[in-house]
């Protein structure tokens, strides 16, 4: 079939190496159920991993490194060596970011809805390697500025949008002794005074309160479907249905 030949894509450098490494860990797991299931005695793995590839490097506007393949005959293409070698599971632990555990707000950046960052801060912040919004509460405003040029004031603003309080989701639970609790999740849920929960605009009474989560009593079995406000640091925070909720304008916690 005649026809001119369907220009390669461009792909970034991560996902190339993820999709690469995700087929070898299928071919680990093979080879663990090829041992396993047949008693084999003795059998084959690559021992090294060496790849040669002719690419264009492109780097685009949103400061990525792209790479793409270069086709036959096409000229000015670079060769990229890629030497994989293998890393346990705690060199993994010990020199990677947590997203979980201890984490104090897990939440993205894209999660700050007020004081919202440009997309040149958020590419700087993505090379400082700041991608959770607990990352971002551990930087030096002033700091940052001098190094890599991101405005004091504008890291200020989503630093206080990131302390203001948020309800990402709710559930129904159920006690030991078989009693319908709703636990809401969300980050900044205390302050001060304990927090006043609403569902379906009727006081509840609030069980546990941490800054990531409040246990409070339901007032049915069916109760997770309608609206949960909270009352804490000042503000009203709303969530209808399942979806996210954020601070409506300040309004007195204590009614």
């Amino acid at each position: 079939m005649n026809g001119a030949r369907p220009q390669n894509r461009s792909f970034p450098v991560e996902e190339f190496l993820q999709a690469l490494t995700a087929q070898l860990d299928r071919a680990q797991d093979a080879l663990a159920l090829k041992v396993s299931g047949t008693n084999r005695p003795l059998t084959w793995a690559l021992r090294d991993l060496k790849l040669d590839l002719n690419v264009f490097v492109e780097v685009g506007d949103n400061g990525r490194v792209m790479l793409r393949s270069a086709g036959p005959n096409e000229a000015g293409a670079s060769t990229l060596h890629l030497d994989l070698t293998t890393v346990t599971r705690p060199m993994v632990e010990e020199n990677s970011w947590s997203f979980q555990g201890d984490d104090d707000d897990p939440r993205s950046l894209d999660d700050l809805q007020v004081g919202k960052l440009d997309d040149d801060s958020r590419r700087k912040l993505d090379w400082l390697g700041v991608r959770t919004v607990s990352q971002l509460k551990q930087l030096d405003p002033g700091a940052v500025q001098q190094v890599f040029g991101i405005p004091a004031m504008r890291l200020q603003a989503a630093l206080a949008a990131a302390a203001r309080p948020t309800v990402l989701g709710h559930e129904m639970v159920e006690s030991d002794d078989g009693e319908a609790l709703v636990r809401i999740r969300g980050v900044n849920l205390i302050g001060g005074a304990a927090p006043e929960v609403h569902l379906d605009g009727q006081p509840v009474e609030v069980l546990e309160a941490t800054p990531r989560h409040l246990l409070v009593r339901a007032l049915g079995k069916d109760q997770p479907g309608g609206e949960v406000e909270v009352f804490t640091r000042g503000q009203r925070v709303t969530l209808n249905g399942g979806g996210g909720g954020g601070p409506t304008p300040p309004r007195s916690a204590a009614r």
